[in-house]
């Protein structure tokens, strides 16, 4: 029996949904190192964000060794204090308590151009053949917001992974306009059961209530940035940013988008404020994205 002087310890079993290009490479990083050896689970992946593919086992052991694919790989998180990765919420709620599960977001349109400049970094896949998503990011652009076989990755993604398994949002179709609403506020239901959901423009401040969640400093990190001269540039001529493509950025994003707008308003920002955040996020992005892949890309 342990004196009654002693203080019990209570581990707290605590999780990071990562939505891809959404800085959970950085948060990743900060609780390796915040955390005790052994704490940190060593899969960083569910199937929910794999694309048209269930071949697992075709994969190097390495890189099979991090996917959580079966019942059995998934309950073995159970075994760990911590959990971070491309982990859908319906993984990640039956190992935590939602109150213990964190996540960043990301202006969803900015989140998707990043995507695609990052898919098109030559060394990025190598280690996934024979999944190789990213050559369909070798493509015009305009056929890369259109190929439904992508879908698990670029049509609102936030929701996907809030709602993994909906039968709204099929693993190979986009997601019907007449959904979008229904996805959305059963997507916001979800996320405000969330111990902490920061938004990626808010900066530094996103380090705060992860800190809170997991109990632990961490040092803010910038990892798994695409930069100038690693993307590979557009074809000569190619119309990359037109009247159609920055609709179908809008289609693909219009559930995620309401789901931002919800999380800014929920932090306090009105209505022209919220308009001012998303529209600069956006803007910025785009800038940015045509340095990367290629200024020849402007077709407006």
């Amino acid at each position: 029996m342990a004196d009654a002087n002693d203080t019990e310890i209570v581990v707290r079993k605590m999780a990071f949904m990562h939505v891809p290009k959404c800085g959970g490479m950085s948060i990743h990083a900060a609780l390796k190192s915040a955390l005790p050896p052994g704490s940190l689970a060593p899969q960083r992946f569910d199937t929910s964000i794999f694309c048209d593919f269930s071949d697992y086992d075709l994969l190097d052991p390495v890189t099979r060794s991090e996917i959580a694919v079966t019942e059995g790989e998934r309950r073995s998180l159970d075994n760990y204090t911590a959990v971070c990765g491309h982990f859908s919420f319906k993984t990640l709620a039956e190992i935590v308590d939602p109150r213990s599960i964190a996540t960043i977001v990301r202006e969803p349109r900015s989140r998707l151009l990043s995507l695609y400049t990052y898919w098109r970094v030559p060394e990025i896949y190598e280690r996934w053949n024979p999944y190789r998503p990213d050559m369909h990011a070798r493509r015009p652009f305009v056929e890369f917001l259109k190929e439904p076989l992508l879908a698990s990755a670029i049509d609102n993604q936030i929701c996907r992974m809030l709602l993994h398994g909906d039968r709204r949002l099929p693993g190979s179709a986009f997601a019907r306009h007449a959904d979008i609403d229904s996805i959305a506020m059963d997507a916001i239901q979800r996320l405000d059961s969330l111990g902490s959901v920061c938004v990626l423009e808010f900066g530094n401040r996103t380090w705060y209530g992860l800190e809170r969640v997991f109990g632990v400093k961490l040092e803010p990190l910038k990892l798994n940035v695409t930069t100038e001269g690693r993307a590979t540039p557009i074809r000569p001529g190619e119309a990359l940013l037109t009247d159609e493509t920055l609709d179908l950025l809008e289609q693909r994003n219009a559930a995620d988008l309401l789901v931002y707008d919800h999380l800014l308003a929920r932090a306090g920002a009105n209505t022209r404020e919220r308009q001012r955040i998303t529209q600069s996020a956006f803007v910025q992005q785009l800038a940015k994205f045509g340095d990367l892949v290629g200024h020849s890309g402007h077709g407006r």
